[in-house]
């Protein structure tokens, strides 16, 4: 595999550490040949910046994809806005030769130039991928067999899907596909491809936010999800932060919210502390105590002979 540099965004580093930890124990455990590269700014975020000044948006993407292009790497991110914005930005550019050769006399300026061509990957799927399910599964150690879970994919993952590719954006299967090779059932509900609504607070829509949380939330209780997993910051926020506001209303979901490489991570044998659950708000207690309470563990070979069965639609 080949190299690549790893892009956090904005919100993990400043407001989800846990996330970037539990990533890089994942990476890490995983021997993936991930590095940090100096320089990478904010995506930037788009329904923010982009109203604002639509030239500054392109701009910064740009230096952004033309950083990690200088230093000779392709780029995943555990962020779906961030790819989103980024592969937006440069599919535009590469689309309007005339607008390309604006940007770049600006990064001119600095010693950039945006070429156009780094391969950029949001985490999902990047491991169903370019991973793969046979690596994957080599370090599993326990899997999930008994665990429901649903699955939120949110807005990003596969959109715009004319420009991402990666998934079909009114029927999507990948991410259900890392989740249940791990063993874990994935959840068949209405809500399951709905927006988080996390951007309404945002714009000071905050009733509207919480009104968007509480659908999916009521209806994971009501069908006895074990946990919700995500893969995007910005929805972590909608589900784990804005469900914890809710609780302290009187409102009780107790519905654990997972990233997907904390998923990966406790089957590859890592505790919930190394991989950062003690510092979510909705705590992860429930989750762990009844995988813990399930029968015995399987041996390693066959964890790895049950999850290459779970799933034939895996591509």
């Amino acid at each position: 595999m080949k190299d690549f540099a790893i892009f956090w965004g904005c919100t993990i580093q400043a407001r989800f550490p846990f996330i970037e930890r539990s990533v890089r124990t994942v990476f890490e455990g995983m021997g993936l040949p991930f590095k940090d590269v100096d320089g990478f700014t904010c995506c930037p975020e788009k329904s923010l910046i982009n109203n604002i000044d639509t030239g500054m948006w392109k701009l910064t993407a740009a230096r952004n994809v033309a950083v990690v292009e200088d230093a000779g790497l392709d780029l995943v991110s555990p962020c779906t806005g961030c790819v989103s914005n980024l592969s937006t930005v440069k599919g535009e550019l590469n689309a309007d030769l005339g607008e390309k050769a604006e940007v770049n006399e600006l990064l001119g300026e600095i010693g950039r130039e945006f070429k156009g061509d780094a391969n950029m990957r949001h985490l999902v799927p990047f491991f169903h991928d370019s991973v793969g399910k046979l690596e994957i599964m080599k370090g599993v150690k326990r899997n999930f067999k008994g665990m429901t879970v649903g699955i939120h994919y949110g807005c990003h993952m596969m959109r715009p899907s004319h420009i991402l590719g990666v998934d079909d954006p009114l029927a999507p299967v990948k991410f259900d596909n890392l989740v249940t090779m791990l063993g874990a059932k994935s959840l068949k509900y209405d809500e399951k491809l709905t927006c988080c609504g996390q951007g309404l607070d945002r714009v000071d829509q905050h009733d509207k936010a919480m009104y968007m949380a509480r659908l999916k939330l009521v209806e994971l209780r009501n069908k006895g999800a074990d946990a919700l997993v995500l893969c995007c910051p910005s929805c972590f926020l909608q589900f784990d932060n804005n469900q914890h506001l809710l609780e302290r209303e009187g409102e009780k979901y107790g519905i654990p919210v997972l990233y997907y490489t904390d998923l990966l991570g406790l089957a590859m044998g890592y505790s919930a502390k190394e991989l950062g659950l003690d510092m979510h708000r909705i705590k992860a207690d429930s989750f762990i105590e009844k995988w813990e309470s399930l029968a015995d563990e399987p041996e390693p070979s066959d964890v790895i002979n049950d999850g290459l069965a779970q799933d034939s639609t895996f591509i």
